[in-house]
C-alpha cells in the first residue's frame, strides 16, 4: 500500500499567533515574471501587507431616504467588497426590500423592519443594490468597505 499523498505543499503553521512564508489561508499576489515552476518561491516582503488588506475593513457610512419607487443605492464595487451592512433607520413602521442585482420589489428577497440591523461579513454581496420601501420617507443607512483593486 502506498503512503498518503497531499496534493499542495503548504507548509503547516510554526506557531498558532503568527503567518508563516508560505501561502496558507489568504490568496497571495503572484510575483512578476514568475513562471508557473517557482510556486515555492518565499513571498516577499510586502506579502504582509497585502494580508493587513484582508484583516481590516475600511468603512464608508451613508444614508438615503427611501420612497417607494426602487432605485440604485449602490453600485457593484471595482475591487471587492469585504463587509457590507445595512439597517432600516426609519422612525415609522416601513419596510426597506433589497434587491440584489435587480431592481427592489416587496418580493426581494431581503427585506428589513425599521430597527432591524443586517451585517455581512463572511460572504459577502458584490452586485449592484437597489432598495424601495413599502411607504414614503423611510431612511436606509448603509455601511460598505471594500478591498483596494
Amino acid at each position: 500500500m502506498e503512503p498518503v499523498s497531499y496534493l499542495s505543499e503548504r507548509m503547516p503553521w510554526s506557531a498558532p499567533a503568527t503567518i508563516g512564508p508560505n501561502p496558507h489561508n489568504l490568496p497571495s499576489r503572484p510575483q512578476p515574471g514568475a513562471s508557473s515552476t517557482q510556486q515555492n518561491v518565499p513571498l516577499l516582503p510586502d506579502t504582509v501587507a497585502v494580508r493587513e488588506i484582508y484583516r481590516y475593513s475600511n468603512l464608508t457610512d451613508l444614508n438615503v431616504t427611501v420612497g417607494t419607487t426602487s432605485f440604485k443605492f449602490l453600485d457593484a464595487a471595482i475591487g471587492k467588497r469585504n463587509q457590507l451592512g445595512f439597517r432600516n433607520a426609519s422612525t415609522g413602521a416601513q419596510i426597506i426590500y433589497i434587491g440584489f442585482g435587480r431592481e427592489a420589489t416587496s418580493n426581494s428577497w431581503l427585506s428589513i423592519s425599521a430597527g432591524v440591523i443586517v451585517l455581512f461579513d463572511t460572504v459577502v454581496p458584490q452586485d449592484d443594490l437597489y432598495c424601495v420601501a413599502s411607504a414614503a420617507g423611510a431612511t436606509l443607512a448603509y455601511i460598505y468597505s471594500t478591498f483596494p483593486g
